[in-house]
């Protein structure tokens, strides 16, 4: 009874309706298309941003390990220069006639001519 009471209008098949008609189907399809196109673009874009975040990332992690592995280097630099310090003093002191023969008087109990050596025993135990 409800759809008695509708009344039920004929729609007019003018060129003007029709026209107006194709306008509207022509509107809908641009908006569908607008629609299709912001929805590409924005996956585009989310996945460059994606790609972009992740090679941040990824770049930062292998910064971090360089930084960490220059330290490393630093340190061990640092240390090879001391130890390239006390070696020139060695060579230093090799080239020097009296400390050799005062390694060899007492390491090896060499003597020069009428000299007599007494050694006695070390604290140490050597």
């Amino acid at each position: 009874m409800e759809n008695a009471g509708i009344q039920r209008v004929t729609r007019l098949q003018t060129d003007y309706v029709q026209s107006l008609e194709i306008i509207e189907k022509r509107r809908k399809k641009r908006r569908k298309g607008l629609i299709r196109r912001l929805a590409a673009f924005a996956v585009a874009f989310t996945a460059i941003c994606v790609f972009m975040v992740s090679s941040l990332v990824s770049q930062t992690h292998s910064l971090d390990s360089a930084q960490a592995q220059k330290s490393k280097l630093e340190k061990k630099l640092s240390a090879q220069n001391a130890h390239d310090g006390q070696l020139k003093q060695r060579i230093h002191l090799l080239n020097d006639k009296n400390y050799i023969g005062e390694v060899a008087r007492r390491d090896y109990l060499l003597s020069k001519n009428g000299e007599i050596i007494f050694s006695k025993p070390s604290t140490d135990g050597r």
